[in-house]
């Protein structure tokens, strides 16, 4: 989900806040924008749809700035605490990135069937994509490209036997700057 702001660094990620129902998202701040003078924030069209405001058209909103968008995945800074509304100026610059940490995973190789449950980071048409986005996470843990009978390639993270130990792996993917995922069965 992307946007474009005024004065927000390129790229970066910010918390959008529908405050009519209290729905939040991160978007990712690639564009400059909007060119019109009651707004702060252009949406793109899966965000608005995730905020519910879709059919309106416009929603008042709170944006938080939560730091840069590295292109290694480093994450936002934590703790990050000042926002940005319509009427403050441009965040302070972030301070640099802290290198995430590996999260705890199986040993590294492509499951060959055996039972358990992995998290799918993503799906490509295109395998240079697909590889380019797994070799993002190197050093997260076990990151495997796969592509079964078609022309997807999807993008897997980790193999654990419960869903419990699934949802930390998941939760900590956001120090490498993945925000969504989703479990899947292992074969």
């Amino acid at each position: 989900m992307t946007a474009a702001h005024t004065t927000l660094p390129i790229p970066s990620i910010a918390e959008v806040t529908n405050l009519e129902n209290g729905r939040s998202i991160l978007v990712r701040v690639n564009d400059r924008g909007p060119f019109v003078d009651d707004r702060i924030i252009d949406l793109s069209r899966a965000a608005a749809t995730e905020l519910d405001y879709i059919g309106a058209g416009l929603a008042r909103v709170r944006v938080r700035y939560l730091g840069p968008a590295h292109a290694d995945a480093a994450p936002p800074p934590r703790g990050w605490e000042n926002g940005d509304t319509a009427a403050s100026p441009a965040p302070p610059p972030a301070p640099a990135a802290i290198a995430p940490t590996p999260i705890a995973h199986t040993p590294a190789t492509a499951p060959t069937g055996t039972a358990g449950i992995t998290l799918q980071l993503g799906a490509f048409t295109d395998p240079e994509n697909a590889h380019r986005f797994a070799e993002r996470l190197n050093g997260a843990g076990d990151v495997w490209v796969q592509s079964d009978q078609g022309p997807v390639y999807r993008v897997y993270f980790g193999r654990w036997q419960d869903e419990a130990s699934a949802h930390q792996a998941r939760a900590r993917l956001a120090d490498w700057g993945i925000y969504e995922s989703r479990l899947v069965a292992l074969d």
